[in-house]
């Protein structure tokens, strides 16, 4: 299951063919009962086909030797579950292979080792995750660009450094153009449980007032890093990561992740 954010002049219909589902299908994951009753801005789950009759061009067959961004999203989706232990480089090696089976013995799939539609469809669908495995959220915040948030760890102690990427991949078959008001791309933050900012990356900078736009290429990645390290006294607790793409069509869909932070042992 994917997330989709309508736009000017989608339906059901037309959603329907752009994912390769069917109206009937979106109704009823969405617990939508007219399908005339869809708006710009609101976020549909999409949920992706079953068998190799789905859009392949979206979500290929990869195996050991390939490599790419789908081979990072691949990765990146392997961690959050807790499969994959290696680095996030988007090469498919024998280690992303291993995985992969290990995945597919889990999700009772033939265990090849290469990811088929079948595969991807668990991958992306609404799953468990493992309680170690690092923080990871992923949207699909307009069509065919997926924005990735993630953290180095779920867990944090006083003076820790936090290290965040938010990765953006275009997995269409166009090119996709962000348009910006200013010179800021990005832009990441922490808030206490309570919600009040704790630090925020834009705060200590300044920007050009001069309007801007980014061209991202079909299967192009682009990630933004950042790194905080946490206070000596900062208090325990549940604490907020927020990433988001401060371009005009999307600043409005912040990223969330939460991480615990905790004394350190004596």
């Amino acid at each position: 299951m994917i997330q989709y954010i309508v736009q000017p002049g989608d339906s059901l219909y037309t959603i329907g063919l752009r994912f390769k589902t069917t109206v009937a299908a979106l109704m009823q994951v969405n617990h939508i009962t007219d399908p005339n009753m869809v708006y710009p801005g609101q976020i549909l789950k999409i949920p992706l086909p079953f068998s190799g009759a789905g859009d392949t061009s979206r979500f290929p067959d990869i195996r050991k030797g390939s490599s790419g961004p789908f081979v990072l999203l691949l990765q990146s989706q392997l961690e959050k579950l807790g499969f994959y232990k290696g680095k996030l480089d988007g090469i498919f090696t024998s280690t992303t292979e291993g995985s992969v089976v290990q995945f597919q013995l889990s999700r009772n799939l033939p265990p090849t080792g290469h990811v088929d539609v079948n595969t991807w469809r668990h991958l992306l669908d609404n799953a468990r995750v493992t309680q170690n495995s690092p923080p990871y959220h992923s949207e699909m915040v307009m069509s065919g660009l997926l924005m990735i948030l993630s953290a180095d760890k779920p867990a944090y102690r006083q003076g820790d450094t936090i290290n965040m990427v938010l990765t953006k991949i275009n997995l269409s078959s166009q090119t996709i153009t962000l348009n910006y008001n200013t010179s800021q791309r990005y832009d990441f933050k922490i808030a206490y449980p309570s919600g009040r900012s704790l630090w925020r990356w834009s705060d200590d900078k300044s920007f050009t007032q001069v309007l801007g736009s980014v061209s991202i290429t079909p299967s192009q990645t682009i990630r933004y890093h950042s790194q905080f390290t946490l206070p000596e006294d900062i208090e325990n607790g549940l604490y907020h990561i927020l990433g988001w793409n401060s371009a005009k069509q999307i600043n409005h869909i912040k990223l969330h992740l939460m991480v615990q932070i905790g004394s350190r042992k004596q």
